[in-house]
């Protein structure tokens, strides 16, 4: 396979840097010698002329130009064009036409214009589309009902030299899949239906392969059977999942965040005892807090960042129905937060805190950017860990628009920046593990690992974690749903036996019995408030399709809601009084 896998993620980097000055012209002075112009009140002489295979792609991109410009782009046979066209097709489909390179790479790309018709051609068809969305968004207004191109968009772009330093993934059998824009500067190349009798030694040569290209190994993993490493090459990253029961291969490409100690830290002063806490709250809320033995805390989610009244009713319908009223207090929720924090703190020091998110959903999210702002003076934050997908790519459909969820996640990052500017960042991947004084935290679930399946809701993104401390395993699901815990249980299989559990989505929906039966909890955090505890037909696991609750009530013993604050201790799994 001649493909530059890697080369891919790279070009495309180069093509939104090229487009990235031209989506800026609506905010500053145009002028229209600049410009080939294409449309004019809702009308264009110009015609797309296609050579790529997929035909859909070139019909989706008429669409996209019809919604931009108001005209319609209608599609030709090169002799049928006339005199205006927009030609697209690979350098070999196009050679010879308008001055095309003949000598394009895999690493390099050109837009030409020549005798007013516009040609687009690219190393290879599997970046069409995200080239197609780049152009969309170059395309400027340049007066009322007037669109057009910047003509300095024009030449060959070479990331030649840039590439050779990332190797190519060879593989006899397994297929590719098209790039993934995993945002924020990472995107992914799966390979699929690998053959397991050559991808263990298809995996090591790869990795082989990053180290002859002068990458250096941060950190390895191996999970049953299943193997992670990440590796470094100044400020890049390439990080690598061997998901064997899958038969799945994934690198992932981007910019390194933090990523921590390569080993344990042992290095440190036992200061506390460490524990796992549920914080109480308000409303229904994903907020936890782990502090480690040297006194510095992870604090997990952390619930919504405002105050709400509204009406609530569990069982609608059946004779069990309860109505009930929910007084979400913000200020209510933060001051037992930091109640928390300050009794647990060791005396004289400051909070020294982490904080992580599972997913963007406003009751898990929302709350950290106020906290921030609110508390900045009283505690130190050294550390924000998140994977963030764009939830346009995804797909995301239901709760809310990718603009919403979109800008829950920019509120979380510039809180961060502002309040805390001397912060570390982590977008965190599958295997690997950050380490704390006495514990490590190990991520098992992305959003990038469910990628290419339907996510139409945030759930679908949440992340999947295992605090390890003190010999006890604590794992952390946010609102994981069924797809991804059906994922887990084939790639790690009993690997996801631990201790505590927080349970799926507030302890309702999204879990299944099989990823229950791995975890075997010892015991249950439930995300919610206590009268959904206890009187939820569904968490009780009395409700067809809620057989997971079921097998929780029957088998763990220990249970602890959210209405109050709990705080249990490692390793005695007691509960502090």
């Amino acid at each position: 396979m001649k493909k530059k896998i890697l080369a891919l993620f790279l070009a495309l980097v180069s093509i939104v840097m090229m487009f990235a000055g031209c989506q800026e012209n609506e905010s500053t002075e145009i002028n229209p010698a600049d410009y080939l112009q294409i449309a004019e009140n809702k009308t264009t002489e110009y015609k797309l002329v296609s050579y790529l295979s997929d035909k859909k792609m070139i019909t989706n991109f008429a669409k996209d130009l019809l919604i931009k410009t108001g005209a319609k782009f209608e599609q030709a046979q090169e002799a049928d064009a006339g005199e205006k066209a927009i030609y697209v097709g690979t350098a070999e489909q196009l050679a010879g036409m308008g001055g095309v390179s003949t000598e394009l790479t895999y690493t390099t790309y050109e837009i030409k214009i020549e005798n007013d018709n516009i040609y687009i051609a690219i190393g290879m068809e599997e970046v069409a589309e995200e080239v197609f969305e780049l152009f969309k968004k170059a395309v400027t207004k340049i007066s009322d009902g007037v669109f057009g191109i910047e003509k300095n968009i024009v030449g060959v772009k070479n990331v030649a030299a840039i590439s050779n330093l990332v190797p190519e993934f060879k593989t006899t059998s397994g297929k590719m899949r098209e790039l993934y824009d995993c945002s924020r500067g990472n995107y992914q190349i799966s390979y699929y239906a690998l053959n397991l009798k050559n991808a263990d030694a298809e995996v090591a040569a790869y990795e082989k392969s990053l180290q002859d290209a002068g990458y250096t190994l941060h950190q390895k993993n191996e999970i049953n059977a299943s193997q992670f490493f990440t590796y470094t090459n100044g400020d890049t990253m390439v990080h690598c999942n061997y998901f064997k029961t899958m038969r799945e291969f994934r690198i992932v490409y981007g910019p390194k965040t933090y990523l921590g100690s390569a080993t344990p830290i042992t290095d440190y002063e036992k200061k506390v005892t460490p524990s796992i806490s549920i914080v109480g709250s308000t409303d229904a809320v994903l907020s936890m807090v782990y502090q480690a033995p040297d006194g510095s805390f992870v604090i997990i989610d952390g619930g919504y960042g405002d105050s709400k009244s509204y009406d609530w009713v569990i069982n609608e319908g059946t004779s069990s129905e309860i109505n009930f009223r929910i007084e979400r207090d913000n200020e209510k929720d933060m001051a037992e937060m930091w109640k928390l924090l300050e009794s647990l703190t060791p005396a004289g020091q400051k909070p020294q805190v982490t904080w992580m998110i599972t997913h963007a959903d406003p009751d898990h999210i929302t709350f950290a950017p106020v906290f921030m702002k609110e508390y900045k003076d009283k505690f130190d934050l050294n550390l924000v860990v998140y994977n963030f997908p764009d939830p346009e790519t995804v797909g995301i459909s239901n709760g809310g628009t990718p603009a919403k969820f979109k800008s829950y996640m920019d509120a979380f990052i510039n809180a961060a920046n502002n309040n805390f500017p001397n912060a570390e960042h982590m977008i965190y991947h599958t295997g690997q593990k950050l380490y704390l004084p006495g514990a490590e935290i190990e991520f098992l679930m992305t959003p990038e690992d469910y990628w290419p399946n339907a996510m139409p809701w945030m759930n679908h993104t949440s992340g999947v974690w295992r605090i390890t401390s003190e010999g006890k395993t604590i794992m952390i699901t946010g609102d994981a749903e069924k797809g991804l815990n059906d994922q887990m249980v084939t790639v790690f299989g009993n690997y996801l036996k631990s201790d505590i559990l927080q349970l799926n989505h507030h302890g309702s929906n999204g879990a299944t019995l099989n990823f229950y039966k791995k975890v075997q909890p010892t015991v249950a955090f439930w995300a919610c408030m206590d009268i959904q505890f206890e009187k939820d037909l569904r968490r009780l696991g009395l409700v067809s399709g809620f057989e997971f609750n079921k097998y929780i009530r029957d088998t763990v013993q220990d249970h602890y809601s959210g209405s109050n604050t709990h705080t249990i201790l490692l390793p005695s799994l007691e509960e502090k009084k």
